[in-house]
């Protein structure tokens, strides 16, 4: 017996130890991912968190000895399965369906960043599906694509019924206002808890919400719901998967419900690195309480030597002309380049490349560069920089706005900014935050008067007000100009390694945080 397969019979004979249950209890297996966003291969060797780990090769391998042992588990998925490697700029979707097709899911929900090439490619995204895309708290003005969801669902898993609701974000500074107008949000809490009940009554015997809200909130004044206020305000959901806010739950968290019960919150953090499990107890004597033995399990080189070659050859095209493509040497780099808030060198140097480049495309004087840290995803490493590493850490279909705002709106701007923990900003910017406001503000070594007006360059989505950047609606001009982000970075990079300079990290504390 090969030591994986050896490991895996360990593992499953644990499982089921672990979840030994009285005579005519019935359980119910759910296996689930979310914000895998298009992580086809494994992350790199290099990778500051969870290198060489993920793939979706892998993912088949530990899926496919999981259902061996259960073969009524259902695998789910809480959204973001697309966005965030060059898979979905090339293919727009079509690779992150087929690997769900071939994976066997069953059921889905939406994830904010399924919008983001708009409805039309989304629908034929989701029309290429061959399980059910739940989606409970949207309502859809777009016909096509409302034929492509359900609100809920009630699936078999050998003598169990599980009901399915999906809960989706609320729109409203995550999506382009182009995609959002296809979507009307509904409260999840009252959509989740209602239609929960109508599956109950309809046979199911356990609820399972799908939900895109997060576990955390995206900033300390966020008013949304996240998972745990759901949990504490509705009766009939009996578990949570979550995603959205990236949290590697290693252990179930659990919040009580209005009716008294300890309701378990899963999620696997992102990019596939892990596969979550939950055996979920059903008791016969319906005095006792459900129970979840719960744990994710790692997807990495261990399952290596049993990938399927057929699955392979299916994605071998896909990945030829991805790694073509990507492999393309633009520069290198000294230092890693991290991504972080309130600052980070990766940030810093993308505000400052921003500024250079406004000022050549426009010959205007710009007085300073806003980038919103959601929109960059991952770190550069030291050494050579590839256009795959570019197109990585600014994967989406922005474009570059030259803004111009009233000095009284740009201080709106910086508190936005400062409630949010912090964007990147270039280097004429120096901000001090204290307990989520503006303590102190400078542009160009002088403090921001009212009346006069700025140049600002910034990404297309934040010149919408995206990630509540809301200021920006006030603009008195915004000139778009053509070219996504990683295509002008990859100019960029190239240019300076022409002129013999490299990508050098900068972390001058343009923003800093105080405490009391």
């Amino acid at each position: 017996m090969s030591r994986l397969l050896s490991y895996i019979c360990g593992l499953l004979v644990a499982i089921i130890m672990l979840s030994s249950c009285s005579q005519g209890d019935r359980h119910v297996v759910i296996l689930f991912t979310n914000d895998t966003h298009s992580q086809i291969e494994p992350l790199e060797a290099n990778a500051k968190r969870n290198a060489d780990m993920g793939g979706v090769e892998r993912r088949k391998v530990l899926i496919d000895s999981l259902r061996s042992v259960y073969p009524h588990a259902l695998l789910v998925d809480a959204g973001d399965v697309v966005q965030g490697t060059p898979y979905f700029n090339f293919y727009a979707g079509e690779v992150e369906t087929m690997v769900m097709n071939e994976l066997g899911y069953d059921v889905r929900t939406l994830g904010n960043h399924e919008f983001d090439n708009g409805g039309e490619a989304l629908t034929a995204m989701l029309a290429a599906f061959d399980g059910v895309t739940v989606s409970t708290n949207y309502d859809y003005n777009n016909k096509a694509l409302r034929e492509e969801v359900v609100p809920s669902c009630i699936l078999s898993a050998g003598d169990v019924k599980v009901g399915f609701v999906g809960l989706n974000v609320n729109p409203q500074g995550l999506l382009f206002p182009a995609h959002a107008k296809d979507v009307v949000y509904n409260n999840p809490i009252a959509a989740a808890d209602s239609v929960a009940l109508l599956l109950r009554n309809e046979g199911a015997d356990i609820v399972v919400a799908l939900s895109h809200l997060g576990y955390t909130a995206d900033s300390e004044d966020n008013t949304d719901v996240i998972d745990s206020v759901l949990v504490q305000n509705t009766r009939y959901i009996d578990f949570v998967v979550g995603g959205h806010s990236h949290t590697t739950l290693q252990e179930a968290a659990y919040h009580t419900n209005l009716d008294g019960r300890s309701i378990a919150i899963g999620q696997t953090g992102k990019s596939g690195a892990y596969l979550g499990f939950a055996d979920i107890t059903i008791p016969a004597d319906k005095r006792v309480a459900m129970s979840v033995e719960y744990r994710l399990m790692p997807v990495d080189a261990r399952y290596d030597e049993r990938i399927d070659a057929n699955f392979s050859a299916r994605l071998a095209p896909y990945k030829a002309k991805v790694d073509s493509a990507m492999s393309v040497v633009l520069g290198s780099a000294d230092d890693t380049l991290y991504v972080a808030r309130p600052t980070s060198p990766l940030t810093n140097w993308a505000c400052d490349a921003f500024v250079d480049i406004a000022r050549q495309r426009s010959g205007k004087k710009i007085d300073f560069a806003v980038i919103n840290t959601g929109g960059v995803r991952v770190d550069i490493m030291p050494g050579d920089v590839t256009r795959g590493s570019v197109w990585k850490a600014f994967p989406f279909t922005n474009y570059m706005s030259i803004v111009q705002l009233k000095g009284s709106d740009v201080k709106q701007l910086f508190e936005q900014i400062a409630n949010n923990g912090g964007e990147g900003v270039s280097s004429e910017v120096r901000l001090a935050i204290q307990e989520g406001k503006v303590k102190q503000l400078t542009i160009g070594g002088k403090a921001v008067d009212d009346n006069s007006t700025y140049n600002i360059a910034t990404l297309n989505f934040v010149a919408e007000g995206g990630d509540g950047m809301v200021a920006f609606n006030k603009a008195l001009s915004r000139t778009d100009y053509p070219g996504f982000v990683y295509e002008l970075f990859e100019g960029y990079i190239t240019n300076m390694s022409q002129q013999g300079k490299t990508m050098r990290a900068i972390n001058d504390n343009r923003i800093t945080v105080e405490n009391n």
